[in-house]
């Protein structure tokens, strides 16, 4: 039987380790629901795009006769294609690369008039092609790349010293900033126009029995067979994808937006998750300055745990070197769906979300959007574009704070 002190200390201390865990459960809950707005708050202090942003912004809504040329965003004069295709942009490819075989030696003797045995004459073998990639200026996608890249093998020998042909290297273009990965490790990064990386290299040619004759042996029945080529399997990769990534909930309205700054043609629905692959859509300037703006899929929360459409759609927004959040600010309390994007970005990888970026105030042509935009200018501290990507409303200092996002970008790196 227990003494009552002890049974009194009993009682005290499971009701001390009771408020102790009830404590700690709280200050848990307080620090998940305070994490992404810290995000917002504590994270973007001291960027020195963000003022520049601001004001620049506010120059182009108010004075936009005063931007400079490259500023200015121009209005294609082509129509956008009627085709009933539309492609989408790959940036990531798994290939398996087969340098070429070389061509196998001969065995042959020559037998010419009057001399029975000339001797021999088997040539040797063409050496195998190799497989090269190239970087060139004006690609932008990986879609043209096969999985199983084989290049051409030499041809075998012949009679009379005939050797065979040597075979031609298979040059394939990639774009700028691509990316080979091989088992995890990177192995080459083509940065500048023309720069090449050998893949697999092909088997060398092999030797006739003419190169086999000796003092000795004046008559070799002995050939080699030509090298194989080697085989290696890569990941390929674009370190950048676009100059800017649109980043937002399904049906945020993104494909839209696309569609009214460029020619592009991404499937427009009232679904979610129409799209399901990223598009990339060019927008021009006044000084001939072109910029590439991908749309994302969208993104949902847990994305980071592979929810929704998952890590792969992730490793898209990780090759756009600015972001754009673009909010439905139909819904009550849009700020909420930019913690939830901010906090997946820095779930996935650190510093992600802190990229030059902006705020897009779409669906401004719905009903009580005004009143969660001006909640929204309350509650955040970024530049924030109002705009109506359905009919067409402040699309230009929306195209103008793209421009200099990027060059802000190009400057830091």
């Amino acid at each position: 039987m227990q003494s009552p002190i002890r049974v009194l200390f009993l009682k005290s201390l499971r009701l001390e380790i009771q408020s102790r865990c009830r404590s700690a459960e709280a200050t848990f809950v307080r620090n998940c629901s305070a994490i992404s707005s810290a995000h917002i708050t504590s994270d973007t202090k001291c960027t020195p795009w963000k003022d520049l942003a601001k004001n620049f912004l506010q120059e182009a809504t108010n004075y936009p006769k005063s931007l400079e040329t490259k500023y200015i965003p121009m209005k294609s004069s082509k129509g956008k294609s009627k085709a009933s295709e539309v492609r989408h942009i790959v940036d990531y490819r798994q290939i398996r690369t087969v340098g070429g075989n070389g061509g196998d030696g001969s065995i042959s003797f020559l037998s010419v008039f009057k001399v029975d045995r000339a001797g021999p004459d088997g040539g040797d073998g063409g050496n195998g092609g190799h497989v090269v990639f190239q970087a060139k200026q004006g690609l932008r996608s990986l879609s043209h790349l096969s999985s199983f890249i084989h290049a051409p093998n030499g041809e075998s020998g012949g009679n009379k010293d005939c050797h065979g042909k040597d075979a031609d290297n298979l040059v394939v273009q990639v774009p700028l900033g691509t990316v080979f990965k091989y088992k995890g490790a990177t192995v080459a990064s083509l940065e500048e126009e023309g720069s090449m990386f050998v893949a697999a290299r092909g088997g060398a040619g092999g030797k006739g029995n003419a190169f086999f004759k000796t003092d000795v042996d004046q008559a070799p029945r002995v050939s080699e067979f030509g090298g194989n080529g080697e085989i290696f399997e890569y990941e390929v990769e674009l370190k950048t994808m676009a100059d800017v990534g649109l980043i937002g909930f399904p049906n945020a309205g993104k494909s839209t937006l696309l569609r009214a700054i460029s020619r592009a043609r991404p499937k427009v629905a009232s679904y979610p998750f129409t799209t399901l692959n990223p598009y990339i859509g060019m927008v021009q300037y006044a000084d001939y300055h072109q910029l590439a703006v991908a749309d994302i899929p969208g993104l949902i929360e847990g994305a980071h745990r592979n929810r929704g459409l998952g890590i792969d759609f992730l490793r898209h927004i990780e090759r756009c070197s600015c972001l754009l959040y673009v909010l439905d600010v139909s819904q009550p309390e849009p700020w909420r769906q930019l913690e939830i994007l901010m906090y997946e970005l820095e779930q996935y990888q650190k510093g992600l979300s802190l990229r030059p970026h902006a705020v897009v105030a779409n669906k401004i042509d719905v009903q009580n959007s005004e009143e969660n935009v001006a909640a929204l200018t309350k509650v955040i501290d970024l530049p924030i574009v109002p705009v109506s990507a359905k009919m067409g409303h402040q699309l230009v200092p929306l195209l103008s704070l793209l421009r200099l996002l990027v060059d802000q970008k190009d400057k830091t790196t």
